[in-house]
């Protein structure tokens, strides 16, 4: 099966961050992990094959024969063996159902080009898989909204049949093993503590061995529900429980109440927007990461908080997506 072309910005919304820097206790507002989210072309037909570009192949009938619920997996970069599994095992993709673009494309109407593939697939797969979540999905959790797409082929053949469904990408288009249903797990976006989240330039990326230069480490985790069992607590009230929160969770987790600030480190932590909490998320992080020394964005960071530490005074060297967004990340998310 094809793979797509090199994934566009995401249209999510970012995740609603807070930091404190502890020495002078300054909130500021962080800009963190841009998912990308891809588009997969199907063509009405069966079959593998295809250059990786958006439209250029059919996908095999496994994707059309898969009902709302029903989770796929594959192991190759370009997802040859994509193969139905049940929910419980391992998987990058649950169907949440299709959606007909008939009513928007009419029978002469131009292959969509990739930038309008994404605009289409926010708006019709975020309602289906809304849909399918029983209007509990999160626009800021740890799922985004996928689609097997028409070929260019079954487009000129009349077919107009977006296939929806659910994945976890990570900001490089590398895809992330779901275990379990999405219907039935937490959708916060979370991380577990002691995970290191890479850099890329500035940006947060992908998880990261701490031994490298990274962006962002976990130092806690924090269930909101827990402390505001009562309904859903506003940011302010969020900030003020998290900023003694974080830094108790932070001390016990590197060693010392003051181990991140004397390794130049700064504390900061996930706020829950409403529309998260209503999807029924309700955990946060507790991170620790360095600003660069004119204030332009994170620093890369070497060494686990727990340990030595090297705060660099330049911008990460920027990566690149890779060749074909989509292919399963072999490392733990």
């Amino acid at each position: 099966m094809a793979a797509p072309e090199s994934p566009p910005k995401s249209s999510r919304n970012k995740p609603h961050t807070r930091l404190l820097m502890i020495s002078a206790a300054i909130g500021a507002l962080l800009v963190l992990v841009i998912s990308a989210v891809m588009n997969w072309p199907t063509g009405g037909e069966t079959g593998v094959g295809g250059s990786g570009r958006i439209g250029s192949a059919p996908a095999p009938r496994v994707v059309f024969e898969a009902e709302p619920g029903v989770c796929l997996n594959w192991t190759e970069p370009d997802a040859a063996d994509i193969s139905q599994v049940t929910c419980a095992e391992r998987h990058l993709f649950e169907v949440t159902g299709t959606a007909d673009l008939r009513d928007e494309f009419g029978d002469n109407a131009p292959f969509p080009d990739t930038e309008r593939w994404q605009e289409i697939k926010q708006q019709r797969c975020i309602e289906v898989s809304n849909q399918f979540l029983a209007n509990r999905f999160d626009p800021h959790g740890r799922f985004s909204v996928g689609a097997f797409t028409p070929s260019e082929d079954g487009w000129s053949n009349g077919d107009r049949v977006l296939h929806c469904g659910l994945q976890q990408p990570g900001p490089s288009g590398k895809l992330y093993p779901i275990t379990g249903s999405a219907a039935q797990l937490d959708q916060s976006n979370t991380y577990p503590v002691g995970r290191c989240l890479g850099i890329n330039g500035t940006a947060v990326w992908d998880p990261a061995d701490c031994a490298r230069p990274h962006a962002v480490e976990i130092t806690g985790v924090v269930n909101l529900g827990e402390q505001f069992p009562g309904g859903y607590p506003a940011e302010p009230d969020q900030d003020g429980l998290l900023a003694t929160r974080c830094a108790d969770l932070t001390a016990q987790y590197a060693g010392g109440p003051t181990a991140a600030k004397d390794k130049g480190l700064i504390i900061y932590w996930d706020t829950l927007a409403q529309e998260s909490w209503d999807a029924g998320s309700r955990q946060v992080n507790c991170k620790v990461s360095a600003q660069l020394p004119d204030g332009s964005g994170l620093a890369p960071v070497t060494g686990s908080v727990k340990g030595q530490v090297q705060v660099g005074t330049a911008p990460a060297p920027h990566g690149t997506a890779p060749n074909e967004p989509g292919v399963p990340a072999t490392e733990p998310r």
